[in-house]
C-alpha cells in the first residue's frame, strides 16, 4: 500500500515534487562538478617529455609537511611549495661515482628576457644538452666558454645570429655581452641558451643549487635496479623519480594545480553537498507541510504512523534517483567549464586532462537518494505522530 499511495502522489500531483525535483538537480549538478575536479586533482599526471630518456631522475621534495595542533591531536597536512625546490650540486658527483650510473646531468633552468636581437629565452648550463633525448645535441660550433653561449637553430637564425656573432643577454646573475659559440638542435620547450656550468651556477641566482639530476644507467642495469642504488645513495637528501612521477619534476606547477583542484573539489564541495542537502531537507518538509489534509485523511481512515513515515520516504525517495540522474549532465558542464576557468587563468597546466569517471556520480546519485530518505523521514515525523482527530482538525484550521 505504501508504494502505491507514493506513486500515485507522484503521478497525479507532479507540481507537489517539482521543487524536491528541482533541489535535488542542482544539488547532484553541484556534487557531480566538485567530485570531478576533487577526482582530477587525486589523479593529474603529465608525462615527462624533457625527460624522457632519463629512466630515473632526482630532485628535492616538491611539497613540505605542515603540522597544525587541533586540540589533542597532531594533523599533518602537505602542501605543494609555492616556487620550484631545488636540492644541492654535490649531489651530481655522489651519483656519478655509483656502478650503475652512465651518466648524471644537472638540470637548471632559469629565465633570460627578451633582448634587442633575441626573444625571452630559458638559460641553461651546457652539461645539461643531451637530457632531452639523442636528439639534443650540438649542431654547429663548439661548447661554450667563460664569456660564451650557445643558442638553439631556431632561435639563432631568427635572429640572424652565428657563430663568433655577440649578443647582449640579461640574466638573475646579471647583465652581459656573451660570444656565441655553437648552435644546437631546435628546441621542443622552446628558445634557449647554454652557457659554461660554471656560468650558468652563477647566473641562475641560486648558486649551487640545481633543478633535478637526470640519470642514465649503463647498458645491462634496469631502470628498478638503477633506481634503487640511486635512492640509496642520496637518503633523505633529495626525492628519487620514476615513471610518471617525473612529469611532477618537470612541470612543477602541477603540484599545486593538484592542491588547487583538491581544495575546490573537496572544500567547496562539501559544503555545497551539505547545503544541499538541508535545501532538500527544507523543500521536501515545505512539501509535505502543504499536504497535510491528506494525511489527516490517511490517518482518519486508519493509517498508522509507520504507513504514514514510509509513504512520504517513499515518494522522496521515488524523485531522488530521476533527479541525480538529469543532474549528472549539467554537473558534467559545470566542471568543464569550471576545470577551463582554473586553466585559463593558469591556476592549472594547460597539459592536464579533465578526468571524468563514473564515482562522481554514483556518490551524487547516492548523496541525494540518501538525502531525500533522510528528509523525509525527518519530515514525516509530525504527520505521523498525530491522532486521527487531532490531524483533522490541525487539517480544518489550516
Amino acid at each position: 500500500m505504501t508504494n502505491g499511495l507514493a506513486r500515485s502522489s507522484v503521478r497525479f500531483r507532479p507540481a507537489s515534487f517539482v521543487g524536491t525535483l528541482v533541489a535535488l538537480l542542482l544539488g547532484a549538478a553541484v556534487v557531480v562538478a566538485c567530485g570531478v575536479l576533487l577526482q582530477t586533482g587525486l589523479t593529474a599526471r603529465l608525462e615527462p617529455t624533457r625527460y624522457a630518456d632519463a629512466p630515473v631522475v632526482v630532485a628535492a621534495e616538491q611539497a613540505v609537511k605542515i603540522q597544525r595542533k587541533v586540540a589533542d591531536d597532531t594533523e599533518t597536512q602537505e602542501q605543494a611549495t609555492p616556487e620550484r625546490a631545488r636540492t644541492d650540486a654535490a649531489l651530481v658527483g655522489r651519483l656519478t661515482a655509483l656502478p650503475g650510473v652512465a651518466a648524471a646531468r644537472p638540470d637548471t633552468a632559469f629565465p633570460l628576457p627578451a633582448g634587442d636581437r633575441a626573444p625571452a629565452l630559458t638559460g641553461r648550463g651546457f652539461a645539461a644538452l643531451g637530457i632531452a633525448g639523442p636528439g639534443d645535441r650540438l649542431v654547429e660550433g663548439r661548447a661554450p666558454g667563460a664569456n660564451e653561449v650557445v643558442l638553439d637553430a631556431d632561435t639563432a637564425h631568427a635572429a640572424h645570429l652565428a657563430p663568433g656573432a655577440s649578443i647582449t643577454l640579461t640574466a638573475p646573475g646579471g647583465t652581459a655581452d656573451y660570444r656565441v659559440s655553437g648552435l644546437a638542435a631546435a628546441q621542443q620547450a622552446g628558445p634557449t641558451a647554454w652557457f659554461a656550468d660554471a656560468t650558468a651556477d652563477r647566473l641562475s641566482g641560486h648558486p649551487g643549487r640545481i633543478d633535478a639530476v637526470a640519470v642514465q644507467p649503463r647498458p645491462g642495469v634496469t631502470p628498478a635496479a638503477l633506481a634503487a642504488q640511486v635512492r640509496q645513495a642520496v637518503g633523505g637528501d633529495a626525492r628519487t623519480y620514476t615513471g610518471d612521477d617525473r612529469g611532477a619534476v618537470e612541470h612543477p606547477a602541477l603540484g599545486e594545480a593538484r592542491s588547487t583542484l583538491m581544495a575546490v573539489g573537496g572544500t567547496f564541495g562539501g559544503y555545497a553537498t551539505m547545503t544541499a542537502i538541508f535545501v532538500v531537507m527544507s523543500t521536501v518538509a515545505l512539501a509535505t507541510g502543504q499536504r497535510a489534509r491528506e494525511f489527516a485523511l490517511l490517518r482518519a481512515i486508519g493509517a498508522t504512523p509507520r504507513q504514514i513515515r514510509r509513504t512520504i520516504a517513499a515518494e522522496a525517495v521515488l524523485v531522488a534517483p530521476l533527479a541525480a540522474a538529469l543532474g549528472v549532465l549539467p554537473g558534467l558542464a559545470l566542471a568543464r567549464w569550471w576545470f577551463g576557468q582554473l586553466v585559463e587563468r593558469g591556476a592549472v597546466p594547460a597539459d592536464v586532462r579533465l578526468d571524468v569517471g563514473p564515482l562522481p556520480m554514483l556518490v551524487a546519485v547516492l548523496a541525494c537518494t540518501l538525502a531525500a530518505l533522510t528528509a523525509g523521514f525527518l519530515a514525516a515525523r509530525r504527520p505521523s505522530r498525530m491522532r486521527a482527530a487531532q490531524a483533522l482538525g490541525e487539517a480544518a484550521v489550516a
